[in-house]
Order: structure tokens, then sequence, then C-alpha cells
């Protein structure tokens, strides 16, 4: 069904007035730029409002968490400082018994003083210190508290439950007087003196909320995001100007379990948002900021609209313009192809007239280039008739030339044994055997038989060459001097064996061996020799397969050119493998499938 659609297409595409196709063309080009455009102009604004938006976003949340850790550090540096102080210790550590109410007195005001200055100097509102009952100074109401009164409180309750959370909103203080709740406080268990596992006080610093509100109640960067102060499940402070208890249920919990310190989108209340929050150190809260997706795309949505409507317009305009330029370019194509139809009915000197400069004025001209051209090659598909005839000849002529020297060969050989000189003439029949098998006929495979001959005839002349320095043992099963094998193999082989790894010891001397046999459906044909050995990296250089491309060895077959002549012509399973011992010798092993006739 989808090829008949598809042909269907195809044919009403094909079969429609060159006119009405220029029509569309004009007009699928224009509304597609516009439709392209107008998406990426939409996301891009879209894209640089985003980052504009998370920037200047990120800078008051910088500026709020900024501020927010200061505050936090003045409570955390002066519940420090006190907390080394001697006389606080001496107060509330020492026995009242035996602490004169004198001496109370004087500490007391001692200690007041104290506290004052460093509340002026830090900004916090209180600094508190709830003791025991039996001290004269324990309910001044001011500066010191009862231990006792406040054990019925819920942050007493939380402090002692756990020690280490010293840190306290006001939501922490929601069982006290109205006046006591809207502070953040810093608290810290003080133990006796005299016994380390005995808490003897609380000191307690508190800041109102004043600061914390204004910290985060800065101007907003979108009309509807807002900045929170959070818990692991409740809202502390939000900048929105909806009640607290107006935000969406849980989204305490699901901003304290988003990532830090990057931008996160996040559905609240069934709105999607970006969120970013940071932890503020050990207080176990979070500052967050929440900006509606919304906020930042209503724009991009006004700007898609417009475009859309300045489209339309442009695209009734290119309507009228298509019209227009069909006509007008659409009666030189006519005439072209008139012209055109008479080449094919065999008129080669067709020319069409005109002298216009744009696209169809130069495809006039390409086409009477064209027509000139094919006139010169027509001329010129004689004279290469007779070229491909004369080298036709001298092919043939370099066919003679190796006969030519096999021929030479037998001459010099007659000539010998006429002068009464064997040696000679042993050294010319092994060349003139050589190279009879070497050219083979012209044929690529020749009998494994055939294949050790020609290397016999190599080390024969060797011999004669260097005086029988070399001795050569075969050893080549009688079932497999039958089958084939690709010719010039074993010869370089030996001839590596014999120049690189023979005559390069110090006497010169050695032997080779040849063995060849069938096993398991394939044929192997050993060279091995006792002469100075290869390292690896000399073995890994010439016995590896090529990895991309066939080696080239210009001017003869090296080790590298019979792999990969071996691996073309039986597959990469087959090849050459070397085994060497530098010192020792070497084996080199011919891997390949059984081939018969």
């Amino acid at each position: 069904m989808n090829q008949n659609k598809q042909n269907f297409f195809s044919r009403l595409l094909q079969d429609t007035g060159l006119r009405t196709k220029m029509i569309i063309i004009f007009f699928v080009l224009l509304i597609l730029p516009f439709c392209l455009f107008t998406f990426y102009s939409t996301n891009r604004i879209k894209s640089i409002m985003k980052e504009q938006t998370f920037a200047s976003a990120r800078k008051t949340f910088d500026e709020a968490s900024i501020s927010l850790q200061t505050w936090l550090e003045k409570m955390n540096t002066v519940a420090d400082i006190l907390s080394y102080d001697e006389l606080l210790y001496r107060m509330f550590s020492t026995d009242p018994d035996g602490y004169s109410v004198t001496q109370q007195m004087g500490d007391f005001y001692t200690m007041s003083t104290t506290f004052s200055q460093l509340q002026s100097l830090s900004g916090v509102d209180h600094i508190r210190l709830y003791l025991g009952d039996d001290y004269y100074f324990s309910n001044n109401g001011l500066n010191f508290f009862s231990f006792e009164g406040a054990k019925n409180s819920d942050w007493h309750k939380k402090l002692s439950a756990a020690p280490a959370r010293h840190w306290f909103c006001p939501l922490d203080f929601a069982d006290q007087r109205e006046t006591e709740q809207p502070f953040f406080s810093f608290m810290r268990l003080l133990y006796n003196a005299t016994d380390f596992t005995e808490s003897a006080a609380v000191l307690r610093v508190d800041v109102s909320q004043e600061p914390f509100e204004q910290a985060i109640n800065r101007t907003a960067v979108t009309e509807n995001g807002r900045m929170l102060l959070i818990t692991d499940n409740q809202v502390i402070l939000s900048s929105s100007d909806a009640d607290t208890d107006a935000l969406p249920g849980g989204i305490a919990a699901a901003l304290f379990e988003a990532s830090e310190n990057e931008w996160v989108s996040l559905t609240l209340g069934g709105e999607d948002n970006y969120v970013f929050c940071t932890s503020l150190g050990s207080t176990g809260w979070k500052l967050a900021t929440v900006i509606p997706h919304a906020d930042i795309n209503y724009v991009s949505r006004d700007l898609s609209v417009e475009m859309i409507l300045v489209m339309l317009v442009l695209a009734g305009i290119a309507y009228a313009l298509a019209l227009f330029l069909a006509d007008f370019t659409l009666r030189r194509i006519w005439l072209l192809a008139d012209t055109m139809q008479k080449v094919q009915n065999g008129d080669t000197d067709a020319q069409f007239p005109g002298t216009s400069k744009d696209e169809i004025g130069q495809l006039i001209t390409h086409f009477n280039h064209m027509m000139l051209r094919i006139r010169q090659l027509m001329e010129e598909k004689v004279q290469y008739g007779l070229a491909i005839k004369n080298l036709e000849l001298k092919a043939l002529q370099a066919q003679i030339n190796p006969h030519f020297l096999y021929n030479t060969l037998d001459t010099i050989n007659c000539l010998a044994i006429q002068r009464d000189v064997p040696e000679i003439s042993d050294v010319v029949s092994s060349l003139a055997i050589f190279y009879k098998i070497s050219l083979s006929k012209g044929r690529e495979r020749i009998r494994i038989r055939e294949e050790i001959t020609h290397a016999q005839m190599y080390l024969q002349i060797q011999d004669a060459r260097f005086h029988n320095q070399i001795q050569t043992v075969w050893d080549i099963s009688p079932d497999i001097e039958d089958l084939q094998i690709i010719k010039i193999i074993l010869q370089p082989i030996i001839e590596n064996a014999a120049i690189h790894g023979i005559y390069e010891r110090p006497d010169g001397t050695g032997t080779i061996s040849v063995k060849g046999w069938r096993q398991d459906g394939d044929v192997y044909i050993t060279v091995a020799d006792d002469g100075i050995g290869m390292t690896a990296d000399v073995i890994a250089a010439n016995f590896s397969p090529s990895s991309s491309e066939i080696a080239d060895v210009p001017g003869g077959y090296g080790i590298r050119n019979i792999c990969d002549r071996l691996r073309i012509a039986y597959g990469p399973e087959y090849g050459l493998s070397c085994e060497s011992t530098p010192g020792a010798g070497t084996v080199v092993t011919v891997h390949i499938p059984v081939c018969e006739d």
C-alpha cells in the first residue's frame, strides 16, 4: 500500500506541469524558511531569556544566601566566643552554696555587660543563658533564664534528643509566646566544668526573623518567581506575596530532595518550574529559588504568533510574484526543450540561439558547448580506435621478450655443452627452468611440485655462486605434489633464509630444511634454517598481516608481499607464520588450503 502511494505521488510530481511545480517551489521555499526562522528565533529567544533569567535569579539567590550565611556565622561566632569565656563557665558550674551573693551579682553584671557588647557589635538580638534555679540571677528575664523552666519547651526537647541540633527556626518555637516565636537561634549545650557528662546550661543566640525576611524578599526576577527557606518538610519563610500555607502541598519535601547548586526542572503543584537550591551550612535548612516555566515562555509565545502573521502576509505576496516569474522563465525553457527534441531525432548540428546571462542562459550556453563537445568526441573516437590497435601490437611484442630470454638461455646451454663446460651448462639449465616456471605460460597457480622445483633451481644457482655453502634437506609428502599453489611463494622465503640467515653467520654456512605435508584439509610447508635468527620486532614488521591495505614492495616480492598474496588468494585465516630464536635459526610456515585441479 505504501509503495502504491509513493508511486502515485511520484507520477503526480513527474506529470505536473513545470509552471505548477515552480509556483509550488516558490511558495514552499518561502514558507519553509520562515517556519524554520520562526522556530529558531523562538527557541533562541527562549534560550537567551532562560539564560538571562537564570543569571539574574542566581545573582539574587547568591546575595540572599550570602546574607543568610553572614547572619548564621555571626550567631555561631558569638556562641564560640562565649563558650570559651571562663566567667561564663564559673557562673553555672560553681556550687551555689559556695557562691556568695556578692560574687554572683558581680559576675552577673560583668557577663551582662559582655552580652550587651556582643549584641551591639554582632547585631544579634538576644544572647540568653539557661542555667539552674539556685542562682540569684537565674531569672532576670533579660539574659539569664531558668534551665528548669525551659525543659518543657519543644526546642529544649529537640536539643536534648539530638545535642548536635544547634540551629532552630521560628517553626521550632510554635509553643512559645507569640513575642518569642519569630526568631532564628543557635544553641549550644554547656557542660559542667567538673563533670563533662552533665549538661549544666544552654547558651542561646537569637536573631529576629526580620533580616532573614529581608534577605529572601529581594526584587523578584520574574512575576511569579519566589525564594523559599525550607526544612526537610516545612517552609520556614517565603518571598511570595501569598501566605506560606497557600503554597503547593509537599513543596518543601520536593525542594529538599532536589539536586543542589544546579538548575533542575521540577513539577510543583501541577506546575513546571525551574529550581535552584543550596544548603545553609550545618543548619539542616535549604535556600531555594523557584521560577515557573510559564514566566520564561510567554514572551516567545507572543513573538511566535506575531511572526506567523507576518509570514502569512508575505506568503500572499510571494504567490503573486511566483506566477509572474514562472511564466517569464518557462518561455525559454520550452524553446530549449524543442531544440533538445531535435537532437534526440538525430540532428547533432542543432544550436539554441541565446545570449542571456542568468541560469537559464548558462544552461543554454552549456547545451551549445555540450553539442560541440559531442561532435568533437565523435571525431576523436576514430583516432582512439587506431591508438588501441597500436597498444595491442605493443602488448604482443612485450609477451615475446620473456620467451626470447628463455630461448637465449637454451642457446647458451648448447654452447656450454659443445665447449665442454658443464658448470655453465648446469647453471644455465637451472636458470632456464627457474624462468620457465616463473613464466608458467601466464598462469598464476602452479602445482606444488613445480613450486618446489622452482625453489630448487634457485638454490642450485646460489650453490654455484657461493660454492655449496648451504646444505638442503627436502621432505615433501607425495600426496601434496599435485595440489595447486600460487607461484613464487617458497623462493623468496628460501632467499631470505639464505641471504639474511645463513650467509650472515660468521662461517657463512648452514642448512635449510623444507618440509611439506597435508593435515585436516590444509597444506603446510615449512622452511627452517639454522641462521642468525630474528628479533620479535623484525618478525612483527615482516609477518604481521596488513591492517588496512595490501603491502606494496617495489622491485621484488618481500615477505609482506607474500603474506598479502596468500591472504588475498585464500582468505585471512591462511598465510605465513614465523618462529625464530636469535642466534639459533628461523622456521617459516606456509599455510594454505587444499586446492586441486
